[in-house]
């Protein structure tokens, strides 16, 4: 009662899911997918929504690249000295502090996220530094280790544009940037003359370009990807969504959106398997509105369905808030399912909804004077406590019995049944108004052994 994604995988819906969904999404998401996938463009809230599904994918690649360069730049310083022992000292400066230094400075900027400016611009300034720095190193060196040098690293920045995933114009400004200054150096080597220096740099620049497309197309698919899983996050909500709905049609009444039967059942059933809660503390009030045929009949059914809006308003909050549990169990009909009740405690719940009820002063035209009754709405109630024996059928029977003995007593009453009856056929004898009753026709009831 109490951008960097190149398939859908499970993973990319989890990170879907996370996002924020608009319906203005779930149309961008649809209108792009019906394009040419070449032709995809992301408007600005959907390329906020992308960059923030795809944080974690990009920062933990570009981390571990500037992890994994650094620790080979600072390998490199030994094998250095088996190549060029004469410029250990120059090669310990640059490759063994400088460049990790330089790529420890890149990770720190990727440990959180960044506009799109600001990780372009770190990843251009790593690389272009550090080619610089490894240019610097290869005039230093001459001779074979000038274009070697200069060979290794123009292929490092090669790698990186197609494993960095940055926008478009900051891979065309990696490739640019690269291209001049491997042509920089590259105009300087004694070892070649300009027309070689020139057909050289062409021959990576294309290389590179290669790559850069490369990684445009690759962006281009985790775009489409995104949307894919976008798409089927909107499907899989809609139809939790619809589930809900069809849940919540299946178990709770339309009208007064308490429980409805199927939902009492349920409730119970969980009751009787549950051994943290005696049977004996469990109680039904069967409760039902006084003649309402009458109302209906005279009032129009309007004047009914706003009846028993107010009368199921009114007995769930006279109930103990997330202690018990109220049902409309048909028509004018209520169900109380008490735990952890004694019978004073189930006797005097229903005696408040009672009064709750005969409070609202719902005018009945219906009912006649000569019957004996105020022209108001009332309610009659019934209560039954469960038995180790018995099942929940039973109980509810024994308080639908209860509640018919009080419609016969003269309605507005409450009759307690004996839980403790050894037949089912055991009947009511309501005993005077206690000094606990404040209605002049309310009844506390207790149970006789005979009829």
């Amino acid at each position: 009662m109490k951008s960097g994604a190149s398939n859908l995988s499970p993973a990319a819906l989890e990170d879907t899911a996370s996002l924020s969904m608009t319906s203005a999404l779930e149309a961008e998401a649809e209108r792009l997918l019906s394009q040419r996938t070449r032709d995809i463009r992301f408007s600005p809230e959907m390329v906020l929504a992308y960059r923030t599904k795809d944080w974690s994918q990009r920062s933990k690649i570009a981390r571990a690249w500037m992890v994994w360069v650094a620790l080979i730049s600072m390998a490199f310083v030994p094998i250095s000295y088996l190549l060029a022992p004469e410029f250990l000292i120059l090669t310990t400066a640059i490759s063994g502090l400088l460049v990790p230094a330089l790529h420890g400075c890149a990770y720190l900027v990727w440990r959180k996220p960044r506009s799109a400016a600001v990780e372009g611009l770190s990843l251009l300034l790593l690389m272009i530094t550090v080619m610089i720095a490894y240019g610097y190193l290869a005039v230093a060196a001459g001779g074979t280790d000038y274009e070697r040098f200069l060979t290794c690293i123009m292929y490092a920045n090669t790698i990186a544009i197609v494993v960095f995933n940055v926008d478009y114009v900051w891979t065309l400004a990696l490739m640019v940037c690269s291209t001049a200054t491997f042509f920089g150096f590259e105009i300087f080597n004694p070892a070649i003359n300009l027309e070689e220096a020139i057909g050289t740099s062409v021959f990576y620049a294309m290389g590179i370009y290669a790559a850069t497309i490369a990684r445009k197309t690759q962006s281009i698919l985790g775009q489409k990807a995104f949307l894919m899983s976008l798409r089927s996050q909107f499907r899989s909500d809609a139809l939790k969504r619809a589930n809900d709905q069809l849940e919540i049609l299946a178990t709770c009444d339309p009208l007064t959106g308490l429980g409805n039967r199927r939902s009492a059942t349920d409730l119970i059933e969980k009751l009787w398997r549950d051994p943290a809660i005696p049977r004996a503390c469990i109680a039904f009030i069967m409760a039902d509105i006084d003649w309402f045929k009458r109302l209906n009949d005279t009032a129009g059914h309007a004047a009914g369905d706003e009846c028993i809006r107010r009368v199921a308003k009114t007995i769930a909050e006279s109930v103990r808030l997330g202690e018990d549990a109220v049902f409309r169990y048909g028509g004018e009909e209520f169900l109380v399912v008490l735990a952890h009740a004694s019978p004073d405690l189930a006797w005097t719940i229903a005696e408040r909804i009672r009064r709750s009820v005969e409070a609202l002063s719902i005018v009945n035209p219906g009912i006649d004077p000569a019957d004996g009754a105020a022209n108001v709405v009332t309610i009659s109630l019934g209560v039954a406590f469960a038995q180790e024996d018995a099942a929940p059928e039973i109980v509810a029977k024994w308080a639908d019995d209860a509640l018919y003995d009080a419609k016969r007593g003269g309605r507005n009453l409450v009759f307690l049944s004996n839980a403790h009856a050894a037949e089912d056929a055991c009947r009511l004898q309501p005993l005077s108004p206690g000094p606990e009753s404040s209605a002049a026709n309310s009844v506390r009831v207790v149970a006789s052994s005979a009829r």
